[in-house]
């Protein structure tokens, strides 16, 4: 038995070819559009270092002094952010790990220092909006 193709079924089926081409294009563009994301490190509120994160950056090192002779070395990559060293009693902050994400922060709450991962864009959680 031999299927006919009518005139009104290529339509509807060129109509959904053209929607699902334009919503790919739709979510790249939306994920095109970032600005990217940054480091900001901020010692009892205010901004002391920022620095833009790249796909193909070297690996930046960086000492934050917190007076007194408290440091905190902080590690920024393109994969990760993370507190190398510091000399604070409790060491939460190195033992906490690193961060990727937007919106994830580290505190190192003895030196007042906290490292954030800021960007444009949030789309890049784990969880989406319908879960809420």
């Amino acid at each position: 038995m031999r299927f006919k193709v009518k005139i009104g079924d290529l339509l509807v089926y060129l109509l959904a070819a053209v929607l699902v081409a334009v919503g790919l294009m739709g979510m790249y563009a939306m994920g095109a559009h970032g600005t990217g994301k940054s480091v900001v490190v901020e010692l009892d509120g205010k901004e002391v270092y920022s620095c833009h994160i790249y796909e193909g950056m070297a690996p930046v090192e960086f000492r934050v002094d917190a007076g007194n002779g408290r440091y905190n070395v902080v590690l920024v990559t393109y994969e990760e952010v993370k507190i190398k060293e510091a000399n604070c009693p409790d060491q939460v902050c190195v033992k906490s790990g690193a961060i990727r994400h937007v919106g994830q922060a580290i505190v190192c709450l003895p030196h007042r220092v906290v490292v954030k991962i800021k960007g444009s864009y949030e789309d890049t959680n784990d969880v989406d909006d319908i879960a809420f």
